[in-house]
């Protein structure tokens, strides 16, 4: 229910906003990047995966004036190849809901935090998780329609089934397609 009502605050809040930008577009992205995932099971044993995921995402962004910038994005993760696996911390697939405000650095490029909710699949103990993400990155001009986006991002999420706190620290760089 909470979550529920975070999110309807949260869109009711952006509407107004929305109509004070001024040059907002839709985009579409992806990106590949290094998934670290850490914690310990109820048996104190450490346990690590590393993986490159597959991220895809959809968002809706623009500038609120000549220096700020902010967009809302969903993202997916279909799949991640595996690097390596110790103690139940594979993450398979996953979703994120994020707010992007950012600063631009010059006309062509903009640093950025990301602020959002994740659910993964923790695919050794099947089971999904939520958590807390929050991350920094960059995007910069590549073409007209074309931006490079790189990020970091570091997600805490609740305990899962013998695991205890797990997190990640992922690493990315993509393609974002803006559509103006």
């Amino acid at each position: 229910m909470f979550k529920k009502s975070l999110l309807a605050t949260l869109a009711l809040s952006a509407a107004p906003l929305a109509f004070a930008m001024q040059s907002t577009t839709p985009y579409l992205g992806a990106s590949m990047g290094v998934n670290v995932n850490s914690s310990t099971n109820v048996n104190g044993n450490a346990g690590v995966y590393r993986g490159v995921p597959l991220k895809v995402f959809a968002g809706y962004g623009g500038l609120i004036n000549s220096s700020f910038y902010l967009a809302g994005e969903l993202s997916g993760v279909p799949g991640s190849a595996q690097m390596s696996n110790k103690n139940n911390m594979r993450t398979s697939y996953g979703y994120s809901l994020s707010l992007l405000p950012g600063l631009m650095l010059s006309d062509q490029t903009f640093a950025f935090m990301r602020a959002g909710f994740v659910r993964t699949e923790f695919s050794n103990v099947n089971n999904m998780a939520t958590g807390g993400q929050l991350g920094v990155g960059m995007q910069t001009f590549l073409t007209q329609n074309v931006d490079l986006r790189g990020e970091y991002d570091y997600t805490a999420y609740r305990t899962v089934s013998g695991i205890h706190a797990p997190s990640a620290d992922s690493y990315d760089l993509g393609l974002v397609y803006k559509f103006n």
